[in-house]
């Protein structure tokens, strides 16, 4: 089976004597360790959400937003 652990738990791994990754870990089926952490949820069976962050790049950055069929306002000086 292939365990992931609970949001915010660093979950030790008795045999690999490291921390349980975030994407998970196959285990035995029948390891009581395991099946302990399961059911004080310590671990889940189910992947945790991937949010994927989209960070602007810097030519979007520098473009002012414009509205579609809206002109671009442009300066005008004060010597008419």
């Amino acid at each position: 089976m292939r365990i992931y652990p609970s949001p915010g738990l660093l979950v030790r791994d008795p045999v690999k004597r490291d921390a349980l990754p975030e994407e998970g870990r196959e285990v035995a089926d029948n390891d009581h360790y395991w099946l302990r952490r399961l059911s004080c949820n310590d671990v889940t069976l189910t992947a945790p959400k991937v949010v994927a962050v989209v960070e602007p790049t810097p030519a979007d950055e520098e473009k002012p937003a414009v509205a579609k069929g809206a002109k671009p306002e442009t300066s005008k000086g004060s010597d008419s």
